[in-house]
C-alpha cells in the first residue's frame, strides 16, 4: 500500500542539473580549481555543505560557507532569469496530489526550493518540504527521506520516492521506500542504482496513478530441475511471482493438475498485485498445460500473456521484470 509520494526536485521537476553543472564548473574554473570528469556525478545528491567542501578539495580557495554562498547566489540569479521547469512536471504533481499526500526531499538549499516551488505554483501541494541542509547527511544517506516520512506521519516503507539520480535512488531505497526512477538523459543511472528502482520511466509525464504503486517484479536468479532461487524469496520448487514479491506456488490451492492445466484462479493473484503482463511456464518438458479458460480470462482483461517451456519462460520473465510490472507462474519439473 502507498500512503504518500515524495518527490525530488532537481532533475525531476526542474531541469536544474545542467544549470548546477554550468554554475559550479564556471566557479571552480574561475577560482583556480580543477574540475574533474566525474565531478558532476559525484556532486549529485550532496547537501550544500558537502558539495561546498568537495569544491574546496578541487582547489577552490575560501571556506565552505563562502563557496556555498557564492554558488547559491549564482544559482538564484539563473532561476530569476528563467526557471528550467521540466515540461509537464507541474501538471503531474497536481494530479498525484489528488491521490496521495506529497513530500519533497531535495539536495537544493532551502532558498532555491522555495523559489522553484513558488514559481511553479506548487508550494501549497507539498505537506512537507526538506533540504538536505536540514539533516545530518545528504544523499545517498537515507536521512532526508526518513525525515520527510516522519514529518508526514507515514512509515517510510509505505512511501514511494520519485528520483532521477543514482545517489537519490540509493538514498530513498536505503530509507526503505519504493523508488520510481526517471533518469536524466545526460546522467544515466549507475547499474546498482537502476537495480534498486522499482520502476524506471523515460519522462516525468509517464508518472501516473498506476505507475506510482508499481514495484519491481523479483528476478529469478537460478533454475534447475526441481529447484528455483528467486531474489528475496530464496529457494523452492514452484513459484508464483508478481510486482513487489511472490511466494511458493502450491497447485493444491486451486486443484490444478497437468491437464487441463493452469486455472484462472492461479493467475488472479498476479493481477491483484499489479501485473500487467503474465508469463506462464509449461515445465521443462512442456507437460503442464494452460487451460483455455485462463487465456480467455487474461485476454478479457487486456493482459498480454506468453506461454513457454520453463527455461524460455524464465529468460523472458527476467527480461521483462527489469522494465515493467510482470507476473509469472513457474514450474521447475516436467
Amino acid at each position: 500500500m502507498v500512503d504518500a509520494v515524495v518527490f525530488d526536485l532537481d532533475g525531476v521537476l526542474v531541469d536544474s542539473e545542467p544549470v548546477w553543472e554550468r554554475v559550479r564548473r564556471r566557479y571552480v574554473d574561475t577560482s583556480g580549481g580543477r574540475w574533474q570528469p566525474d565531478t558532476q556525478r559525484r556532486l549529485m545528491g550532496m547537501s550544500t555543505g558537502e558539495w561546498a567542501r568537495y569544491l574546496g578539495e578541487l582547489g577552490v580557495p575560501g571556506s565552505a560557507e563562502q563557496i556555498a554562498t557564492d554558488v547559491v547566489d549564482a544559482m538564484a540569479r539563473e532561476y530569476q532569469q528563467s526557471l528550467p521547469v521540466i515540461d509537464g512536471a507541474p501538471e503531474v504533481v497536481r494530479r498525484i496530489a489528488g491521490h496521495w499526500p506529497l513530500g519533497l526531499a531535495s539536495s537544493s538549499p532551502r532558498r532555491l526550493i522555495d523559489v522553484a516551488l513558488a514559481t511553479m505554483g506548487l508550494t501549497e501541494l507539498f505537506r512537507v518540504t526538506l533540504s538536505t541542509e536540514e539533516v545530518p547527511r545528504g544523499k545517498p544517506a537515507p536521512d532526508a527521506y526518513l525525515a520527510v516520512a516522519q514529518r508526514l506521519g507515514v512509515p517510510a516503507d509505505r512511501c514511494v520516492a520519485v528520483e532521477d539520480s543514482s545517489n537519490g535512488v540509493r538514498s530513498a531505497a536505503a530509507a526503505g521506500m519504493r523508488v520510481v526512477a526517471i533518469p536524466h538523459g545526460s546522467y544515466p543511472l549507475d547499474p546498482d542504482a537502476e537495480q534498486l528502482a522499482a520502476v524506471v520511466l523515460p519522462h516525468v509525464t509517464d508518472l501516473t496513478e498506476a505507475t506510482v504503486p508499481a514495484a519491481r517484479s523479483p528476478r529469478i536468479q537460478e533454475i534447475s530441475w526441481g529447484r528455483m532461487t528467486v531474489d528475496g524469496l530464496g529457494e523452492g520448487k514452484d513459484f508464483k511471482l508478481y510486482p513487489g514479491g511472490g511466494r511458493p506456488w502450491d497447485w493444491a490451492e486451486t486443484g490444478t493438475r497437468h491437464e487441463p492445466g493452469i486455472q484462472p484462479a492461479d493467475v488472479e493473484e498476479l493481477l491483484a498485485n499489479g501485473a500487467t503482463r503474465v508469463v506462464l511456464s509449461e515445465g521443462f518438458d512442456g507437460r503442464l498445460r494452460v487451460d483455455p479458460a485462463t487465456l480467455r480470462f487474461l485476454q478479457e482483461r487486456a493482459v498480454e500473456v506468453q506461454v513457454a517451456r520453463t527455461d524460455e519462460a524464465v529468460e523472458l520473465y527476467n527480461s521483462l521484470a527489469a522494465r515493467e510490472p510482470v507476473g509469472g507462474l513457474f514450474h521447475s519439473t516436467c
